[in-house]
């Protein structure tokens, strides 16, 4: 996948440089080849349910009721770790972005209630935006290139899910997987994040080879998206807060123009 996003960088620069009417043409194609692939993937998760419960029915008759203990913890852990994670994001915007932690809380929390509600990071961009701008007062020359970029390839969430997901599915099928695969792991999710769709349970649909690679069943994959429910609400907060406060650092970097309609008055800085 890495070298596959690599070249797609390329050919979206080279792109820029081919006249506006073939460009038009690729872009479109490409649209349609998207719009089509959403479908595709629709289905899927229409039919995924029926897979999931036969994988969970086999596999709650070989483990039986120890299972039940298995999945609260990892829907504790797993939750608590990622509001952990909000949390330090929290921490980080008041430190180096100067924001005021309450200001930044209620700037976030529109998105973050559409987030909770569709478990999409797309669906919460506009939320984003407009808090962005209106409550944080980011310039939307930043606002505008940042967010749908985060939306598009940052996924805080992913090295404590990836992680926390693998050691359960290695508890449930009896795998003992040592510490440099866990760190491997954390490692590649950092690198993949880049290419999980922002879709509900996105990053479950190319964990498996990874799953493959330090010897966990890849069928674990259909338990972790029948659970994923709860989880994947605090993964998709814990992503769309990570959004915004991208957005707002980069804006600290950034010279107010003068003049400039499209850019808000400055944040204050705290005294």
């Amino acid at each position: 996948m890495l070298p596959l996003i690599i070249f797609t960088l390329g050919f979206g620069v080279a792109l820029t440089k081919v006249s506006a009417e073939r460009r038009a043409a690729v872009v479109g194609f490409f649209g349609g080849l998207a719009d089509a692939m959403m479908v595709l993937v629709g289905w899927v998760i229409t039919l995924a349910p029926i897979g999931v419960f036969a994988l969970s029915v086999s596999l709650a008759f070989r483990l039986g009721s120890g299972v039940i203990g298995a999945v609260g913890f990892y829907f504790v852990a797993h939750s608590a770790l990622l509001i952990g994670a909000v949390l330090v994001v929290y921490l980080i915007v008041a430190l180096f972005g100067r924001v005021p932690f309450a200001r930044f809380v209620r700037a976030a929390l529109p998105a973050q209630i559409i987030a909770a509600t569709t478990r999409s990071s797309m669906a919460a961009l506009p939320a984003m935006l407009t808090s962005g701008e209106r409550t944080l007062g980011l310039p939307r020359s930043v606002t505008s290139f940042a967010l749908p970029l985060a939306v598009s390839t940052f996924r805080l969430n992913g090295s404590v899910s990836w992680v926390v997901m693998a050691l359960f599915a290695a508890k449930l099928y009896g795998v003992d997987i040592g510490t440099s695969a866990i760190a491997i792991l954390a490692v590649t999710s950092v690198l993949m994040s880049f290419s999980v769709p922002g879709i509900p349970s996105g990053s479950l649909f190319i964990i498996a080879p990874f799953f493959a690679g330090v010897g966990i069943p890849p069928e674990s994959v259909g338990v972790l998206i029948a659970l994923d429910l709860i989880p994947d609400v605090f993964k998709t907060l814990c992503n769309v807060t990570g959004h915004l406060a991208a957005a707002t650092l980069v804006a600290r970097g950034e010279p107010v123009r003068a003049g400039d309609p499209t850019t808000p008055p400055p944040m204050p800085r705290p005294a």
